[in-house]
């Protein structure tokens, strides 16, 4: 039962997504208006955990949109439009990374309170040790590849499919599997020291 209703779900979704792009290629505006505002977070936060960092992924978001609207005279109805951003999204987010990183550029992102001042937690005991291992896995998944990356966030982040992954970065499934064990395997290696802490 539950699971008709997911499906039904998914194919008006699917559904209401092909309207959109129908009108969106025709010209019609408010309906890739309709398309950015539903996809705008969940490619930012594509963005933002490949590029890591907000000012970049903002770019790499609005150029992303950008491209689609250029390029929707061409769409293909026959792939679902979440995949095509995505795809999009990944291969601009790949690009920059691989530009910072011939360049040498290093980004510093800390979280700031209202006030400006750099937040510190309340129960900083408590929470130290978990705060480690996140900042320790999230150094670890800046440190992967642009091509491991790309796979590990779309699959740990946005928790896509081996085959919407596939469709997404045009790889093959298997290329898909075996960058994402690759990318776990070395974040894993990352914080091994930490995970021997908690246990």
């Amino acid at each position: 039962m539950l699971l008709s209703v997911l499906l039904s779900a998914l194919r008006s979704d699917d559904e209401e997504d092909l309207d959109l792009v129908r009108r969106a290629r025709d010209g019609d505006r408010d309906a890739f208006g309709r398309l950015v505002a539903k996809y705008q977070k969940r490619v930012f936060r594509v963005a933002r955990r490949m590029c890591m960092n907000d000012d970049d992924a903002w770019d790499v978001t609005q150029e992303a949109f950008i491209r689609a609207m250029q390029a929707m005279a061409g769409f293909d109805t026959g792939y679902r439009f979440f995949t095509w951003i995505y795809r999009i999204t990944s291969n601009l987010a790949i690009n920059m990374s691989q530009k910072r990183k011939r360049h040498g550029e290093v980004q510093y992102d800390e979280e700031y309170g209202a006030d400006g001042l750099q937040s510190i937690p309340d129960d900083l005991g408590e929470r130290a040790q978990a705060e480690e291992l996140a900042r320790a896995i999230e150094a670890a998944v800046e440190n992967l590849s642009p091509s491991l990356r790309a796979v590990f966030v779309l699959r740990i982040d946005q928790q896509l499919s081996y085959s919407e992954i596939a469709s997404t970065l045009g790889i093959a499934l298997g290329t898909v599997m075996s960058r994402l064990s690759r990318a776990r395997t070395e974040v894993r290696r990352s914080v091994a020291h930490l995970l021997e802490d908690v246990k």
